[in-house]
């Protein structure tokens, strides 16, 4: 009985010994993942409050290297080259650093992602790029610290980090207009290709304001292929008017028009409306 007792109580310590505290991290990790044309990038960072207390030129001192967060580094990852405002940066992960001061940030991208906050001195070549972007006062006061993703288009976006009433954005671009033409050139090609096929390939050449000629023989052979479809017919009208062809424009953006209506679309009815007065002028 005593060995049985004496065994409990061994297991009953092992366990207490063995017990973690549970409770909310004060600054507790985030992960951002944003699709930038064809290619994915990931920020992973742990977001500190401001908590009642001055932020910059406080909690975080001007004019000195700051992890961009808490805890650890701050790692972004790029899935293909990017251009980080206008430096070319390999495929990779790697921490991101930051200098702040009242009128631009200094932003680092660095190698070296296993420093628990920042290192004393950055070793030159570690860094990857190193670039200064302006500051921005942000009219609304932002609590936690924050990164994520704004104004994005087709094959770029802005890589935005927020905090207090201050604002910072550096622009990522990446490259993907060859490998979207190569999946154009490779689908249309095919016996296979559909209507929408050929929409999104005018679609793209739209966007880009590439081709407009191209553009409009793909949108004409999507509408062809898939007939009285209103979104088709609105980017064919667009195309139109593009070229120049602002009374046969008008005309398609009516059919469109009607057929929103049918479908019940209020967002397509004023679109197809408001091109239409654009164009009578």
């Amino acid at each position: 009985m005593k060995k049985i007792l004496a065994s409990l109580v061994f297991a009953g310590a092992f366990a207490i010994g063995n017990a973690q505290v549970k409770a909310p991290q004060p600054s507790p990790s985030a992960t951002v993942k944003q699709t930038i044309g064809l290619s994915e990038v990931m920020v992973e960072y742990s977001r500190p409050s401001a908590n009642e207390r001055k932020v910059f030129g406080n909690l975080v001192p001007m004019n000195k290297l700051w992890r961009t967060g808490a805890n650890g580094s701050t790692d972004i990852t790029f899935k293909n080259e990017a251009s980080f405002n206008g430096i070319k940066v390999p495929a990779g992960k790697y921490a991101l650093y930051t200098i702040p001061s009242s009128s631009e940030w200094e932003i680092i991208l660095y190698k070296d992602t296993e420093q628990w906050g920042a290192p004393k001195e950055l070793k030159e070549d570690l860094i990857v790029a190193r670039t200064k972007v302006k500051a921005e006062k942000n009219p609304v006061f932002v609590e936690t610290f924050s990164i994520d993703f704004s104004n994005l288009r087709t094959d770029k976006a802005d890589l935005a980090l927020s905090w207090e009433n201050t604002r910072v954005k550096v622009p990522i671009v990446m490259d993907s207009k060859k490998e979207v033409l190569e999946s154009i050139e490779k689908t249309l090609s095919s016996k296979e290709a559909k209507g929408s096929d050929y929409h999104q390939a005018a679609s793209y050449y739209f966007q880009e304001k590439m081709d407009m000629k191209k553009a409009l023989e793909y949108t004409e052979k999507a509408n062809k292929l898939m007939p009285d479809t209103f979104y088709m017919l609105k980017l064919q009208s667009e195309i139109e008017a593009a070229n120049g062809m602002y009374k046969k424009a008008i005309t398609t953006a009516n059919k469109s028009m009607e057929l929103a209506k049918k479908a019940s679309n209020a967002d397509y009815v004023k679109m197809n409306s408001d091109n239409i007065a654009k164009w009578s002028k």
